[in-house]
């Protein structure tokens, strides 16, 4: 069989797509993985990897994360990236003629593409965003609403997709296709995290998160850091903001209150270290580490909430605090804190360190809980299932229905 993937985003949208690449060219399929710059090429990798063009990380460097200022300069720089993207991946489809395109939401065309040389298409939630559910709002959707809402706040985000109606029917005319759903929908969430809605449709999935065993080897500073703690881990990944410098200030000044230690992980600038922190001996900065290899190591850790970031530190067994930016960040925070495996959302905006340290006491407490959540986490194969769902589907055994 052969398959085509499309990621696009910030490295949490891009790496679960990559360990269905591995898991998929490991059962013999024939693999093309297409994403940005956004994540490096694998050199270990057997399957294709193909090139999309632009840069989410360049996007966020220029303008933040601010939504205002996103919004605003939609038309100059978000869309015209989006359509390269989609031009991109339009033609690699037709060029290819994979059996199944497995693509992430953002890449809306692929579906289109898809259909039009007559492929199964499997649009990848990388969060529950799309397909309504009484269990739960959509990621993105502020939190503490009544229950009897959820369903219907899916509306608002299916409304926000209808902007791009006119746009999407214009393309299918072009590529002489009728229909512009997906055929199926995978969540590459846990199950532990996330229970699968008894509600959803046959052709909607929660399959257990899509990642890949670490063979990172750290560096020898890293390593020795690790060896002695405690240690708080302190990053927030794709995320940028004006308040990267008080912040690293903050976070330092309360692990140190605690008597702990603090790795910064600055990530694309969510934290900016000052010159006593890159020579003081209880603070080690590093732009990025294998969160596999790193997070089982440390007490306790304090991030944005990103989906993948968020499955690490309670597959890791490590409690943590979530300080969310945007987007699906706020979700996992609350959704976190309502399973008793974090301490309460911390707002972005919090600097005075004796409120990141009540924080982390609280957070260090739910160690227990995160521990047995991390022992049920690791009897799940999410790529594994995932893989079984669409060659299942696209020998047809499964029973499908448009998205």
């Amino acid at each position: 069989m052969k398959i085509y993937l499309a990621a696009f985003g910030s490295r949490g949208d891009n790496e679960p797509f990559r360990a269905l690449a591995a898991e998929a060219d490991a059962a013999g399929h024939e693999v093309y993985f297409a994403h940005t710059s956004d994540l490096a090429p694998d050199p270990g990798a057997l399957y294709r990897e193909l090139e999309l063009p632009g840069s989410v990380e360049n996007i966020i460097a220029e303008q933040g994360v601010s939504v205002v200022r996103a919004l605003l300069n939609y038309r100059s720089v978000m869309r015209p990236l989006l359509e390269g993207v989609w031009d991109a991946t339009t033609q690699q489809i037709l060029d290819l003629r994979p059996d199944v395109v497995v693509y992430h939401p953002k890449v809306m065309t692929a579906a289109l593409a898809a259909h039009a040389v007559g492929a199964l298409a499997a649009e990848v939630d990388i969060v529950p965003t799309m397909t309504p559910t009484v269990e739960f709002p959509p990621a993105g959707i502020p939190s503490g609403i009544p229950r009897s809402w959820n369903k219907a706040a899916y509306s608002l985000v299916r409304a926000g997709v209808s902007s791009f109606a006119s746009t999407l029917r214009k393309r299918a005319d072009d590529l002489g296709v009728i229909r512009v759903e997906s055929d199926l929908v995978l969540c590459p969430v846990s199950p532990t995290l996330v229970p699968h809605p008894s509600d959803w449709p046959d052709f909607a999935h929660v399959t257990g998160q899509w990642h890949r065993a670490s063979e990172d080897d750290l560096d020898p500073g890293l390593e020795s850091f690790l060896r002695e703690g405690p240690i708080l881990y302190a990053g927030f990944g794709s995320m940028r903001d004006s308040r990267g410098q008080a912040r690293a200030e903050a976070v330092v000044k309360a692990a140190r209150s605690l008597g702990m230690k603090t790795l910064l992980v600055t990530g694309w600038g969510g934290l900016v270290p000052s010159a006593e922190h890159d020579q003081a001996s209880d603070v080690l900065v590093r732009r990025a580490v294998p969160h596999p290899a790193v997070l089982p190591r440390v007490a306790v850790g304090i991030h944005h909430g990103g989906a993948g970031t968020t499955h690490a530190f309670v597959r890791a067994g490590t409690p943590s605090i979530i300080m969310p930016f945007l987007a699906d960040q706020p979700w996992w925070g609350a959704r976190l804190s309502s399973l008793g495996l974090s301490s309460k959302p911390l707002s972005r905006a919090a600097t005075r360190p004796s409120v990141i340290a009540k924080s982390i006491k609280e957070a260090l407490s739910k160690r227990d809980q995160v521990e047995r959540a991390a022992a049920t986490m690791a009897q799940e194969d999410g790529a594994g299932v995932a893989l079984t769902i669409i060659e299942r589907a696209e020998a047809g055994v499964s029973p499908l229905r448009p998205a």
